[in-house]
């Protein structure tokens, strides 16, 4: 008998860049995620695989003389019409680095971080863009700034929560803490600061938006600093954020519709106030048009509470965000193309055509399915994800892509027709001659449109882990039946990683269904959420049951074993 040799070729690369001669590299651990059910799963198991290491190709580790280290690159590679491989905007490297910090990669969020500390572009705010100054629409991107801030505290807390990175940090972004107070005190709406952004509806503007997205990260990640300070002895910063959070809360209270100062009916968040006039900004001025706001996908921002430790819609806020959630679904769910594929639109199709009206994979896509998520929308989440599949794989595309390299990998910019055509989707209309937005091969790689949707994917696995107790809360659709994780990241108070591996199985031919963790012995509890169900007409063995309107679930308190069973 011949001898056989089998050779296994890790491509998504457990080594971490920089390797140079004669230095063993250290070792990086990847979170590994495989979904198993309809063919939908099984397409989602790649996209995150591939969506993720392709983010981490995007950081340069200094071995390129044309961008120092912690550089992140906003596109995949120089090509594409636009493309923005040279920039590094804000916003997207903002999320990027929150959810490669969730994942575990505590050395390359690191050396972004501090590139980050090293690049505040007005000095004590970032612009859109990190390395540019000009023109002014560049200086007010207050999302972008939200969520770099947001970004760093993550990094402290993957990097061991160690009082000497907290203490340069804060040091590091006390000039932007100052610059916020600067702009609240200075607000004539009540502590609300201004934004030039497109998640305020306004990027091509000389005028500031007062949205809801924007100042609602501020809101959040100055609970993020105020941790971030106390744990490090910068009791000043500390006090600062606190009282700023405290104001921010009530300020944010300006933005709730009364039914009749905006077109978004009462008890609904809306999109902002108009700089130029005090007005709601309910219709959007952006690219030669004028379309309405009041009911897009921006206007759920508690999807950023999901960066703040909260699983769940919960906190002051409550009522008001299921109510524009309640609004926000009205608008989806009606359509016919998230009937049949699954795919959200940016504003509920509305009637503005182009990529207005059809879908940015992370703005539209990701943020609805983000928040039909937390909302336990189980049918609606199904759908949201199923769509991602699709916007996600390019094999059913007859005609060649432009600039495709990888089939899983999520694009900027998506045609819905052309789906239906199985033409390249990734373009918005088609003119010719044309070379702009509307034209462009959809940016394949964005990194914002990529990070938002491995953010929906963390969700759907549902792992948090807070003051050494371990919380299991997976969403899985109703036709994925099992999930398994590998070497997935939890980091305790003490700033610990744990490395776990975990797997939940749908055996509903056997009503079944079962839990297994494996790498927790050092946490005290973990509390295990399992379902979804159909609801329970009966509960003959008493279980903890949560209610919601499509289903349940089965909750287990103080779970000791890293095996448990649910049957019905």
């Amino acid at each position: 008998m011949r001898k056989m040799i089998l050779f296994i070729i890790g491509i998504a690369a457990s080594i971490s860049q920089g390797e140079t001669k004669n230095v063993k590299p250290p070792i990086t651990i990847c979170p590994r995620v495989r979904f198993s059910g309809d063919h939908t799963a099984q397409i989602a198991t790649a996209i995150f695989a591939e969506t993720l290491q392709d983010i981490r190709n995007k950081i340069e580790n200094g071995d390129n003389e044309m961008f120092p280290a912690g550089f992140f690159h906003t596109s995949t590679e120089p090509e594409g019409v636009p493309e923005y491989y040279n920039d590094m905007w804000s916003r997207d490297c903002g999320r990027g680095v929150i959810e490669l910090a969730r994942l575990g990669f505590s050395e390359e969020t690191k050396s972004i971080s501090r590139y980050f500390l090293s690049h505040i572009t007005f000095k004590d705010h970032w612009g859109r863009e990190l390395h540019k100054t000009s023109p002014i629409q560049m200086s007010k991107e207050l999302d972008g700034n939200a969520l770099i801030l947001s970004s760093i505290c993550w990094t402290w807390r993957i990097n061991g929560r160690g009082k000497e990175l907290g203490t340069e940090f804060c040091n590091g972004i006390k000039p932007v803490v100052q610059w916020i107070h600067a702009q609240m005190k200075a607000s004539p709406y009540h502590g609300l600061l201004p934004s030039i952004s497109e998640l305020s509806g306004n990027p091509s503007t000389d005028y500031p938006v007062y949205s809801i997205f924007g100042n609602y990260g501020i809101y959040t990640c100055l609970t993020e600093i105020e941790e971030m300070a106390t744990a490090c002895g910068q009791t000043e910063m500390a006090k600062i954020a606190q009282t700023l959070h405290s104001q921010m809360e009530k300020a944010l209270l300006n933005l709730v519709s009364d039914g009749q100062k905006s077109y978004a009916p009462e008890g609904c968040w809306f999109n902002g106030i108009d700089g130029r006039n005090g007005r709601a900004y309910d219709m959007s001025e952006w690219d030669g048009t004028a379309w309405p706001v009041w009911h897009w996908t921006r206007q759920l921002p508690y999807i950023l509470d999901y960066d703040n430790k909260r699983n769940k819609i919960t906190g002051p806020f409550r009522d008001i965000h299921i109510s524009s959630y309640e609004l926000l679904r009205k608008w989806m769910v009606r359509s016919e193309y998230f009937r049949k594929y699954g795919f959200v639109s940016n504003t509920g199709w509305s009637g503005m055509g182009g990529r207005h009206d059809e879908t940015m994979c992370g703005y539209g896509q990701g943020f609805f399915t983000q928040a039909a998520l937390l909302a336990d929308d189980i049918n609606v989440y199904s759908k949201c994800l199923e769509g991602i599949a699709r916007l996600g794989y390019d094999g059913n595309v007859v005609d060649h892509m432009s600039h495709e390299k990888n089939p899983f990998v999520m694009h900027e910019c998506f045609n819905f027709g052309n789906y239906e055509k199985a033409l390249d989707h990734t373009f918005g209309v088609h003119k010719e001659g044309r070379k702009e937005i509307m034209e462009n091969p959809g940016d394949e790689g964005n990194l914002v449109q990529e990070s938002e949707i491995i953010k929906a994917f963390s969700i759907v696995v549902g792992v948090s882990h807070e003051n050494n107790k371990l919380t299991f809360m997976p969403r899985l659709p109703w036709l994925w039946d099992y999930m398994e994780c590998k070497d997935w990241p939890v980091a305790d108070n003490k700033g610990q990683i744990h490395r776990l591996n975990i797997s939940i199985q749908h055996e509903r031919w056997l009503r079944r269904c079962t839990v297994t963790i494996e790498g927790a012995e050092k946490i005290d509890s973990i509390d295990i959420r399992f379902g979804p169900f159909p609801r329970l007409i009966k509960n003959p063995k008493g279980y903890e049951v949560e209610n919601n309107k499509d289903g349940c679930w089965i909750w287990k308190r103080n779970v000791k074993t890293n095996k448990i069973i649910i049957d019905l």
